[in-house]
């Protein structure tokens, strides 16, 4: 069950002005807080009594008060790390193990012996009076906080169980022996141990006969009776099934409380008369346990059950007995493993059979107190029932206060709760069954919910909510979840159910949103009757109202281009025909004119036979957007190809020009130095540029070496570097030192206003007396290479050209010795993109470290093969001179 705080629709109160107020934050989150403090309390209450026994017992041997004997519980808690409830329960389990029936006059034991093989009227693990000793043990093995070490009670043989039983008792009496003192036995407590059969326990099953015996008296019912001796008492032995039958007037027994039985079986054996011969009934008439190790042994004695009826495969049976020894039902429990050894479990079952004995009555009348003397929906065959329902099913019973009268509901107790059940919270059926409703879910009573359940148990009027909201406070969390009520009157109380509708509205949003997205619409035509159905969307791709009705075929057909009507009337005939899937484009005039592209799916849905068309059903896309983005991409893609055409005509056109321009004839044989240059192409067509370099002898005999760089790519840099490159030779023929020739340049392209600048290096080499002197227009600096060391030349000042008709050059010379190259090169081989130029020079000079070995030749190859790789961005260009080692006379 959900807690309806904020239902969007409420017959009491709106949902909307209810669960954003600070009363409902503040109320919600109290009972979420009372709600965890009354099942701690529920907890504690169970294991309330053995620790109240346990410190009954040290009080009387330590002659100390309650708070001090509740000190030395804690303090044996901290010491053997072990809970406060199963230190209480070891200690009363080694001062005082659970006995059996009292013994019938005539059949006492023998004296001085016990069932634990001792001797005196000592409880085992209490040191006998005056000697101030107890039996000593492992004590380690106590502080572990799983006896025996963590091993399966059933994985162990009997011998082991008896040995790990006399080391727990060491180890709880040994702690004990340290903080209690010997102290005289009360003479009734020794005349009732002397009158009472202990049975051969283990400290372990002492300590949880204790703890169950504890939690038995807080139980709600047979089966929870069932599963606190399933969980509580046999969970180490793994335990899977608990099944308590007691016996009626007639003889027949009725199943009381069952635990791990399907509740189809329970319901089928909900009464066992007296003449069927089943292991329940056999005990009860025999007053022996029964004992079944395996399906085998089943089937033997049991030839005409089934051996689905055997849960697992071990079957222990034992008779439950009243407080006056009479035998009053059977307690039975069941394994899924074997286990040849079965003395100590038939033990300890018979033990938990007494007190199963002397617990049901007592249960049965606080039920019984509870219900004003009713039971509520219990019958096994309406509960399987209900468990095979899909939907969550509650039975709720009405809770009368005292102070009212016999019609005066306050409340509903939950009685039950089947299989489906979950909560918001996460709570099953299990978790919810015996709490009140205000409790669980108190929104309920703030929305107006719960008022509605009080009309329904009250008039017996049916309730039939809508889809509404509903909110749970879950430890301080607000969850939420949409959801249907129903309600109808059972016997006194309600049996309400609820169906959650969050899957199938996800899944609808979720259709629906991808419906919009994909501008995607579903239809049907039923061919018998001519109906139509559209979903939201069509109406959207049509252009039609919705309001104004569904369409039918004839008015759909006037929508479709007359021009793709054929098409569209010999797919529809192939579909009836063929009755095969059929795709199809076409176009539709929507009624205001607008023209639209769709795309439609269809199949034909056909009797069993497949001979009759018994409906059309299909998609329709609108495809207009699409196709309107394909015919602008197919253009798109023509002035490409048109584009791609003149870009590839350009750059042949350039890339003739830059090799006629660049292309300077090799050095004669009269040159007094060698000479050699690289040129790299950019490697994107569109970004060829205007890189250059010249090399020419003057009439005076000096040779002019030049390098440079025109801003801009295409035929416009090739066209501004032809201009800068003869410019620049001619102005060398007057004889003008580089400074000049650069000022001149410069003031030619200010002047022509050309819509480019350019970088540049000229030197004048003096092969005679071994100088260069040259200046540099923001270009960059050359290498001098000697003896294999390149240097970075100190640059002269200077603008770029173009930038500034004022512009002033400097220029520098620089002695050549022998054997020594200049390297020049553009920006291209040295600058890329997110590289820093101070690296990459520096990258230069060690490539030219690692190369020189004197000749010119090699050293400009190997540079390239580094790092004259084609530049998408910019061309490349290196070149070099070398002033030969031994000059000619």
């Amino acid at each position: 069950m959900t807690d309806p705080t904020a239902p969007r629709s409420s017959s009491r109160r709106p949902a909307s002005n209810w669960s954003a107020t600070p009363e409902a934050a503040t109320l919600t989150a109290t009972v979420d807080r009372l709600r965890a403090e009354v099942d701690g309390l529920r907890r504690a209450m169970r294991s309330r009594a053995v620790i109240e026994q346990a410190k009954g017992l040290l009080m009387a041997r330590m002659s100390c008060g309650a708070d001090e004997a509740f000190g030395h519980l804690a303090q044996l808690s901290q010491h053997t790390n072990m809970k406060l409830a199963e230190v209480a329960a070891g200690l009363l389990g080694v001062a005082a193990p659970p006995s059996s029936p009292p013994v019938p006059r005539g059949e006492a034991p023998a004296a001085g012996q016990t069932g634990a093989g001792r001797t005196g009227a000592e409880p085992p693990g209490v040191a006998p009076q005056g000697t101030g000793q107890a039996d000593t043990g492992h004590a380690g093995q106590a502080g572990t906080g799983q006896p025996g070490g963590g091993q399966s009670r059933r994985a162990r043989s009997g011998a082991d169980r008896k040995s790990e039983g006399r080391r727990r008792r060491g180890a709880v009496s040994g702690s004990a022996s340290r903080t209690v003192p010997p102290a005289r036995v009360h003479p009734a407590v020794e005349r009732t141990e002397s009158t009472r059969t202990p049975l051969d326990l283990s400290s372990e099953e002492a300590a949880r006969y204790h703890l169950v015996a504890s939690a038995l008296e807080t139980a709600d019912d047979g089966d929870d009776m069932a599963r606190l001796l399933c969980e509580e008492a046999l969970g180490s032995s793994d335990a899977c099934m608990v099944a308590i039958a007691l016996l009626e007037p007639d003889g027949a027994l009725r199943l009381a409380g069952t635990y791990g039985v399907p509740a189809q079986v329970a319901s089928q054996w909900q009464r066992i008369p007296p003449q069927t011969s089943v292991p329940l009934t056999d005990v009860v008439h025999s007053g022996e346990p029964v004992h079944l190790r395996d399906r085998a042994a089943f089937a033997r004695r049991y030839p005409q059950l089934d051996q689905g009826l055997l849960p697992g495969e071990q079957l222990c049976v034992v008779p439950l007995v009243d407080a006056q020894g009479a035998t009053s039902g059977a307690l039975a429990v069941g394994w899924p493993t074997s286990d040849d050894d079965m003395s100590d479990t038939a033990s300890f079952v018979s033990a938990l059979a007494q007190l199963c004995g002397g617990a049901m009555p007592r249960m049965a009348a606080r039920t019984a107190q509870r219900a004003g003397g009713q039971v509520r929906g219990d019958e096994m065959w309406f509960r399987a029932l209900l468990d095979a329902l899909l939907d969550p099913v509650l039975i709720l019973a009405p809770v009368r206060d005292a102070g009212t009268d016999t019609d005066g509901v306050t409340d509903f107790r939950i009685d039950y709760a089947n299989a489906a059940t979950v909560d918001l919270a996460g709570r099953t059926g299990a978790d919810v069954i015996g709490r009140r409703m205000t409790d669980l879910y108190p929104g309920m009573v703030v929305s107006g919910v719960f008022g509605q359940l009080l009309d329904v148990q009250r008039t017996g009027m049916p309730y039939q909510g809508e889809a509404e909201q509903f909110i749970e406070m879950v430890s301080g969390h607000l969850r939420s979840s949409t959801m249907t009520l129903r309600a109808v009157r059972f016997l006194d109380g309600v049996l309400l159910s609820w169906r959650i509708h969050d899957e199938d509205e996800r899944r609808a949003a979720q259709f629906a949103q991808a419906q919009r997205l994909a501008h995607l619409g579903t239809w049907q035509y039923d061919m018998g009757t001519g109906e139509t159905v559209w979903s939201p969307e069509m109406f959207a791709i049509v252009g039609l109202d919705p309001e104004d009705g569904t369409p039918g075929p004839a008015a759909l057909a006037e929508a479709v281009d007359p021009d793709d009507l054929p098409a569209v009337e010999a797919v529809l005939h192939e579909l009836l025909t063929e009755h095969r899937p059929q795709t199809l484009e076409f176009r539709v005039v929507r009624p205001d004119g607008r023209p639209c592209t769709v795309r439609a799916a269809a199949e034909a849905v056909c009797d069993p036979d497949g001979e009759e068309v018994l409906a059309l059903r299909g998609v329709l896309q609108d495809v207009t957007a699409w196709r309107r983005t394909q015919a602008a991409l197919a253009d798109a893609r023509d002035q490409l190809e048109e584009e791609r055409g003149r870009t590839a005509t350009q750059h042949a056109a350039v890339t003739l020009l830059q090799r006629a321009i660049v292309d300077v004839p090799p050095p004669s044989e009269s040159e007094e130095m060698r000479f050699a240059a690289h040129y790299v192409p950019a490697e994107s067509i569109a970004q060829v540029g205007g890189d250059w370099y010249d090399r020419v002898i003057l009439p005076d005999g000096r040779m002019l070496i030049a390098v440079g760089d025109v801003s801009g790519h295409g035929l416009p840099a090739a066209a501004g570097m032809t201009q800068v490159r003869h410019a620049l030779r001619g102005m060398a023929y007057t004889g003008a030192e580089p400074a000049q020739i650069l000022t001149w340049l410069n003031r030619m392209v200010c002047h022509q206003r050309s819509d480019y600048i350019a970088t540049a290096i000229c030197a004048l080499v003096n092969p005679r007396t071994g100088t260069m002197t040259w200046s540099q227009a923001g270009h960059l600096p050359p290498l001098h290479v000697r003896e294999g060391a390149p240097r970075v030349l100190q640059t002269p000042f200077g603008m770029v050209l173009g930038a500034s008709s004022g512009a002033a050059y400097g220029s520098a010379v620089v002695d050549l010795a022998p054997g020594d190259m200049v390297l020049m090169y553009t920006d291209g081989l040295v600058q890329h993109r997110g590289a820093d130029l101070g690296r990459s020079l520096s990258r230069l000079v060690g490539t030219v470290r690692e190369s020189c070995d004197g000749e010119l030749d090699d050293c400009v190859e190997h540079v390239m093969r580094h790092l004259g790789t084609p530049n998408p961005q910019d061309d490349t260009c290196l070149i070099g001179f070398q002033i030969p080692r031994a000059r000619r006379p």
